[in-house]
C-alpha cells in the first residue's frame, strides 16, 4: 500500500444505526475501538505539547508570549491579536469528539476525530501548511522557526494521527467489517 493511499470506510453510520436494533453489545464494541484509538492519540498529542518549551520559558519559541495581548492589534487574527500560549490551555483544547463533519478536504467523518481547539494550539499545528503562510518576512520567519525545530506543519494531533495511520486504520476497519458480518448474521436469522 502506498504511503498517501486513503482508506475510505462507507456504511459506519449505517451499519452502526441498523445494529442498534439487534445488538446494543456490538455497536459497543465498535465504538470501543474508535475511542481507544481517539484516546490513545489525544493522550500523546498532549504530550507533544507538554515536551514543547525553549529552555526558558514553556512557550515554543522565545518571542511567543505567555499570555494573550492587554492590547490587542487589529491587523492579527481579525482584532482578536496573538494568542498567547499556555501549555495547559493548548492540551485542553485537543479532544476528541464524535460528531459528524469534514477532517481534511478529501474525507468526513462520523466514527470520530481528535479536534485543536486553541488558538495558539491551532496557530502552532498548521503554521506553514499550504495556503497559510504569510507573505511577510515575520511571518516567513516564524514558519521557518518552527519547521526547524518542530518539523513541518502537522506538529501535534496530525503528527500522531499520521504516525499511528495505519495501526488506527487496521483497527477500526477491522471492528467495522465485524459489525457488518454481526448485522448480517441478526439480518439472516430475521429472513428465516
Amino acid at each position: 500500500m502506498a504511503t498517501d493511499e486513503v482508506i475510505v470506510l462507507t456504511g459506519i453510520k449505517e451499519t452502526m444505526d441498523a445494529l442498534k436494533e439487534f445488538d446494543k453489545k456490538a455497536v459497543r464494541r465498535f465504538n470501543k475501538v474508535i475511542n481507544d484509538a481517539l484516546t490513545d492519540a489525544e493522550r500523546q498529542s498532549h504530550n507533544l505539547v507538554r515536551s514543547i518549551g525553549n529552555g526558558s520559558t514553556d512557550t515554543p519559541m522565545r518571542g511567543w508570549r505567555a499570555t494573550d495581548p492587554a492590547r490587542p492589534r487589529r491587523s492579527t487574527r481579525g482584532g482578536a491579536g496573538w494568542p498567547g500560549w499556555s501549555t495547559q490551555t493548548v492540551v485542553a483544547g485537543i479532544r476528541k469528539t464524535k460528531a459528524q463533519g469534514r477532517v481534511r478536504a478529501d474525507y468526513t467523518t462520523s466514527a470520530g476525530a481528535l479536534v485543536n481547539k486553541s488558538a495558539a494550539g491551532a496557530i502552532f499545528e498548521v503554521a506553514g501548511r499550504k495556503g497559510s503562510s504569510s507573505r511577510r518576512t515575520s511571518g516567513a520567519q516564524f514558519v521557518r522557526t518552527l519547521s526547524a525545530r518542530f518539523k513541518p506543519a502537522s506538529r501535534l494531533i496530525w503528527r500522531v494521527v499520521d504516525g499511528e495511520r495505519r495501526n488506527i486504520e487496521q483497527k477500526v476497519s477491522k471492528a467495522l467489517d465485524e459489525a457488518k458480518a454481526e448485522l448480517q448474521r441478526h439480518l439472516n436469522r430475521e429472513r428465516d
